[in-house]
């Protein structure tokens, strides 16, 4: 009868024996068919469930010690059908990872165009289970996404930038969105002679205006609009336009208008460069800023500086 025994009442003694020779039997079997110990590195990975509505996560353990096969195992977990049927593979329908990169603490990866044809509930979601899963490695605390080697960007056409994984929080279980509730930026402002720099720390509140923007967008953008307080002093002109703004291996380009040729005050063009360039290498993913002018034929920042130029952190200037 299977598994089960045809038990009749025992009486004394050899119910007593019989209960030990089950008690020992049961122990014997526990110790011989206990599972072994997983080895590896623990690790959540984030899968979608069936209906693309909220993210799962399941526990993997990482053969490899090294950071880079760390990643491929990490992408390769991504792309694979889950054990849990009520879930299915992040990259699903045809998206392929092209290729992908690690520098220092920053993971870049390239998906096909068919990342494109995601609707947006299930881009926001396989964005952010990227992005968690490849954050939950040691070492790896940023994420940039890009398709077929283009930025990626939001319904309104902006560069999203680099990610982390506190950029995600689950929306009642049912959506992930992106939210926090401040962001602060560090930002490079004049001083009352204009040359120098003054530190300033700005707090925004993370709403629907500013969720979808790049940070360096929003770091410029910041800077155009001036200081908030008596004690600092603008560095551009308000009228100024930001016409382009991309990252590239830790290099943000910038492309203004002929206004920010214009100087403020008494400011010196040092320090309106250098307001820029140390405003910008406050976050994470940039080290250096080039900036160019949109149809300044002659490639100079007001007569002094090539566009060729790329800046570096100046804390010289710095008061």
């Amino acid at each position: 009868m299977g598994c089960f025994m045809d038990w009749k009442p025992l009486r004394g003694y050899h119910k007593v024996l019989f209960l030990l020779s089950l008690l020992f039997l049961s122990t014997v079997l526990m110790t011989g068919c206990s599972e072994e110990e997983p080895q590896g590195t623990p690790i959540d990975i984030s899968y979608l469930n069936k209906n693309e509505t909220k993210l799962v996560t399941e526990k993997h353990y990482l053969t490899s010690t090294d950071t880079k096969d760390m990643i491929v195992e990490v992408l390769t977990l991504l792309c694979s059908v889950p054990d849990n049927k009520e879930l299915k593979a992040t990259l699903t329908s045809g998206i392929n990872i092209i290729t992908y990169s690690y520098d220092g603490e920053q993971v870049i990866v390239s998906l096909g165009e068919k990342y494109k044809e995601l609707s947006r509930t299930t881009e926001v979601l396989t964005r952010a289970a990227l992005v968690r899963s490849l954050t939950n490695i040691p070492d790896v605390n940023y994420v940039m996404l890009t398709v077929n080697g283009e930025s990626l960007t939001d319904t309104s056409g902006n560069a999203i930038g680099v990610m982390t994984s506190d950029m995600f929080v689950n929306n009642a279980g049912a959506q992930v969105e992106t939210v926090n509730s401040t962001v602060t930026l560090r930002l490079y402002f004049a001083n009352e002679d204009g040359d120098g720099l003054v530190a300033v720390n700005r707090e925004l509140a993370h709403n629907a205006d500013i969720s979808n923007v790049p940070m360096e967008k929003l770091v410029v953008e910041q800077l155009i609009s001036g200081p908030k307080n008596n004690e600092t002093y603008p560095t551009i002109s308000p009228d100024t336009k930001l016409v382009n703004i991309t990252v590239r291996d830790n290099i943000c380009y910038l492309t203004f208008d002929s206004a920010i040729l214009t100087a403020v005050n008494n400011v010196t063009t040092d320090v309106t460069i250098y307001s820029i360039v140390n405003s910008l290498v406050e976050l994470s993913n940039i080290n250096k800023v080039q900036i160019s002018i949109d149809g300044n034929k002659d490639g100079k920042f007001r007569d002094k500086y090539e566009a060729s130029t790329v800046f570096e952190r100046n804390l010289s200037l710095i008061n």
